[in-house]
């Protein structure tokens, strides 16, 4: 199903799915924005590369331990 923005445009709810003609405008103007970012700091640092947008923490894995160990235990019982 497809979201909508219930006429609050913004990045986050194109992000979501809404493809509204406004969501998409603020996504076009964002996209520019980027890309002249991009490209003046290439200009003003020509032997830099370009940092990229952070990916964030969604990208590492949650460690599940197959038994509880001692410590977490006694944290536990806090």
């Amino acid at each position: 199903m497809k979201y909508d923005c219930d006429g609050n445009p913004s990045i986050t709810n194109y992000g979501r799915g809404c493809r509204c003609d406004l969501c998409r405008s603020v996504k076009s103007l964002y996209e520019q924005e980027r890309r002249d970012k991009a490209r003046k700091y290439k200009a003003d640092n020509p032997s830099k590369e370009i940092p990229k947008k952070p990916a964030g923490k969604r990208d590492q894995a949650i460690v599940y331990h197959d038994a509880f160990t001692r410590e977490q235990i006694l944290k536990a019982r806090r």
